[in-house]
């Protein structure tokens, strides 16, 4: 974990009447990653879950105007804004210069992460929470959403492993693999090794996230695995979403189906919120920063 300091100084400058319930930490900010300059200083990215994102957003704009394009004070003012924070949930705000570090934060409410961890209606914070997050302050409730999440990540991609890929690390890959399913960013601007980069460097903390002992899967040898079949089937009818489940039992092929078809348009709408809650040239800023690194291939 780094600047965890700063993060802490970042979220204490962005407290204000609705009240900040839960902080997370990710990327290559954060995690030490492959492929990235460990002396140039990435850009934090930060997930806040607040009491109501809409009372928190006019809050904040009124104590750092800054935070916000134009045509997103605009869209602050009036009932556009709702309708944004429909499509996905989140809201973010990018290049955020605050101690010379820049920051990246989402602004969701805590109702709707909670709803999103449980029911996989939106698999845009859902998948994010399936890697390693390093939590700066959270609730019971909020963790168990989390952990919830994180389980039927596992059982999903154990009942879906290739028979010739049973071992810890593409088990890791295949996890972190569900929330690309579809993602049209990973065609144009999203580095081609990123899925082998985030669970390379952070492989530990995948170990312990889905590690044993649990009913599902056990580590043999040289890091193979040996899968439950039988617990891993009991426990996707059981634990399921519904939506998702209607796919599953219909046709048991359609489980990473539906997955890609709620990532694809997630896909196409978060940078259409991205444009109206940043505006365009820092929306084309951060695009051109991912093009950099695909083109890098680190």
């Amino acid at each position: 974990m780094q600047n965890i300091t700063i993060i802490k100084d970042f979220l204490n400058s962005r407290e204000n009447d609705t009240p900040i319930i839960a902080s997370f930490g990710y990327g290559s900010g954060v995690f030490k990653q492959r492929g990235y300059n460990l002396d140039k200083k990435n850009m934090i990215d930060l997930i806040l879950v607040v009491e109501n994102a809409k009372k928190w957003h006019h809050e904040n704009k009124k104590k750092h105007p800054n935070d916000y394009q134009l045509s997103a004070k605009i869209l602050l003012g009036n009932i556009n804004f709702e309708r944004i924070f429909f499509l996905t949930g989140v809201t973010y705000q990018t290049h955020i210069s605050f101690q010379g570090q820049l920051f990246k934060y989402g602004i969701i409410s805590e109702s709707t992460f909670i709803n999103q961890m449980n029911t996989w209606s939106s698999f845009f914070l859902p998948g994010r929470f399936q890697k390693p997050i390093c939590p700066i302050k959270s609730t019971t409730q909020i963790n168990d959403s989390i952990a919830n999440n994180r389980l039927l990540a596992l059982l999903v991609a154990l009942y879906t492993l290739p028979e010739e890929q049973k071992t810890l690390e593409k088990l890791f890959l295949h996890i972190c693999s569900l929330s690309y399913l579809g993602d049209i960013r990973m065609l144009f601007v999203e580095n081609p090794n990123k899925i082998s980069n985030i669970v390379s460097a952070e492989f530990s903390l995948f170990r312990k996230i889905y590690g044993v002992p649990n009913p599902y899967f056990q580590i043999l040898a040289n890091n193979d695995i040996s899968i439950n079949y039988e617990n891993v089937y009991r426990g996707l009818q059981e634990y399921l979403p519904e939506k998702i489940k209607k796919a599953f039992n219909k046709k048991q092929e359609n489980l990473l189906r539906k997955i890609e078809r709620i990532n694809r348009v997630e896909s196409i709408t978060q940078p259409i919120v991205g444009l109206a809650t940043v505006g365009p040239i820092t929306s084309l800023k951060y695009i051109h920063e991912k093009m950099l690194k695909k083109e890098k291939r680190f």
